[in-house]
Formats: C-alpha cells, sequence, structure tokens
C-alpha cells in the first residue's frame, strides 16, 4: 500500500500524545456511514493519536458526531457527509468543528464549518494501489473515454451525459447507466477500478450529491478527469487544466473537452500525473486524517493552549 511520508498539514506530536479520539461505537442514520467517515479514522489513527470507541449520541441526520479529549475537557466534532450543501445549524452551534463533506463552493458565515474533503468508495483502493498505477502507467488503453453512473438517485446530469458521449463519433466510449428498472446491474469494485486504468479519460458526473466516490478513485489511480463545475468543493480545490478538466454545468463542452483530450496525449497525461500527486498529498487518507487533526487542533488552541 502506498503511504506518503510527509504530511501536508503539520502537526505537533507532542500535542498529539495528549489527545484521544472518542469515537461512536454505533452510527444511526445510514447503513453506509463507515465508508464515509471510518477512511477519515483510519487517517488520523496512522499519526499515532489514541482513540476510543465510546457511546455518542448522535442527534444530527446525516452527520456522525466524535469526541475530542485532551484528559480535561471533550469536545464534539461533526463529520457532515449528506450528499446536499446545506448545514444542520444546531451541529454547528454545538460543534468545535463542523466538516461538511459537501462543502458549498460560496462557503458558510458560520468559521467553524470547514470543508470536509472526500474518501474512495472502499479502502480496498489502497491495497490495490500500486499495481492499478503501474497499469495506467502503460499505454494500454481499451476505451478513449470512460464512465459508468449508477442511477440510485434521479440524475438529469448523468442521463445527459450519457447521451452525449454515446453520441460521439470521433472517440469510443466505454459506460452506461445502472441501478434502474431494466438497467445493466453495476460492475464488482475491482474490475471498475481495472476499467479505469484502461482508459484515456475518465468522466465524473454529480448525481445525489456533487461530489463523488468516483472523483477520488479516478485521482488515486491517476487518471485524467472531466467532471462539470459543482457547487461544492473539495478542502484544496483541484486546478482547472493542471489536476482535473472542466466542463460548463450544462454539460454543453463535455463532448468536445473529451475530444480534445483523447488527442492531445502530453497535455492528458500532464493532467493524469498531476492528478495522482494531488491525491497524494490532499486526499490519501494519512493526508485526510493530518488535516482533521491540524484543523481540530487548531480549533482546540483557539480556545486554550495545548501547550
Amino acid at each position: 500500500m502506498l503511504s506518503p511520508k510527509r504530511t501536508t498539514w503539520p502537526l505537533r506530536h507532542s500535542v498529539l500524545r495528549r489527545l484521544t479520539i472518542g469515537w461512536p461505537t454505533d452510527y444511526r442514520w445510514h447503513p453506509g456511514t463507515r465508508y464515509w467517515v471510518e477512511p477519515i479514522l483510519n487517517g488520523m489513527t496512522e499519526h499515532g493519536v489514541r482513540t476510543e470507541r465510546r457511546p455518542i449520541e448522535q442527534p444530527y441526520p446525516d452527520c456522525v458526531v466524535f469526541e475530542i479529549d485532551d484528559g480535561s475537557e471533550r469536545h464534539p466534532i461533526v463529520i457532515d457527509h449528506g450528499d446536499h450543501v446545506d448545514i444542520r445549524a444546531e451541529g454547528v452551534e454545538a460543534a468545535l468543528a463542523y466538516f461538511k463533506l459537501n462543502y458549498a463552493v460560496r462557503g458558510y458565515p458560520q468559521e467553524t464549518v470547514l470543508p470536509g474533503g472526500y474518501m474512495p468508495a472502499n479502502d480496498v483502493l489502497y491495497r490495490r494501489l500500486r499495481l492499478l498505477r503501474a497499469r495506467r502507467g502503460r499505454p494500454r488503453y481499451s476505451y478513449d473515454v470512460y464512465g459508468r453512473f449508477g442511477l440510485r438517485f434521479p440524475s438529469e446530469t448523468r442521463k445527459r451525459a450519457f447521451e452525449i458521449l454515446s453520441s460521439r463519433q470521433d472517440f469510443q466510449y466505454e459506460g452506461s447507466l445502472f441501478r434502474y428498472e431494466g438497467g445493466p446491474d453495476k460492475v464488482p469494485y475491482t474490475q471498475y477500478l481495472v476499467e479505469i486504468t484502461r482508459a484515456k479519460v475518465c468522466v465524473d458526473m454529480p448525481n445525489g450529491g456533487d461530489l463523488t466516490y468516483r472523483l477520488v478513485d479516478y485521482l488515486a489511480v491517476g487518471a485524467c478527469v472531466v467532471r462539470p463545475r459543482g457547487v461544492a468543493r473539495l478542502h484544496v480545490p483541484p486546478v482547472d487544466g493542471e489536476q482535473i478538466a472542466y466542463c460548463e454545468p450544462d454539460l454543453s463542452d463535455l463532448g468536445d473537452i473529451c475530444a480534445e483530450l483523447v488527442k492531445d496525449d502530453a497535455r492528458r497525461e500532464r493532467i493524469a500525473r498531476n492528478a495522482r500527486q494531488y491525491f497524494d498529498k490532499y486526499l490519501h487518507r494519512r493526508q485526510l486524517g493530518s488535516y482533521y487533526l491540524f484543523e481540530i487542533c487548531k480549533a482546540r488552541e483557539s480556545r486554550a493552549p495545548l501547550g
């Protein structure tokens, strides 16, 4: 498994040794919650901070509440994993820090609301990342443009993207719509990861929320990603033309951007290399863990210095 040796956010280990993360023993609102939040926990524990499973009340829908404990005080921290960009005002008011995964580009008036980043669909990715990147580095492409889109939520954007990409004659598109009555099955996760490595260009589209697991999977493997500009952003936004290629929100230029990248090998592969570096620097679970700890310690120190 690849793991960055250095973290982007500096941490004071003398402070971390005095902290304990109290993590809830149970989640309340959604059976998939652990996939959204436990990579963050795993990333924080990689920095040596103590963790303790505790019964912690979970009063806010689409949120997980955990605690930071310095031995004298406990402070609640909220991770809002809801697909919407709206926040839970009562959770913001109660929390030392409130991390919002689908963080609105426009921001929020409350200083305690912080962008929460995003994570891959499954930690299996980390075990296979070295091999996946090696495969992506070989010029053995099976597809020009790739994008399988689920329809667990009604999505006119994904349907429109599928129509645009399927109708193009100047590149080969590999993709499908799944999770609807009469539609094709979802491919296994490991197969999908391999398919990413065989595509020149990978397309990401919002569905229930603006940010997606698919985006992070693409960046991790080192794909050239095309997606529309959206209403939510990551904690460190990727730069258009450097780590990602953005199309218009109405998808009017989606097909043309994909066609250009398919033909321009140098530009496409530069974006792909930068995407992989971006993931390692900002979205790897160890990096995400250091970001959360950095912001939590900063918020704690603003109330009472930790020494």
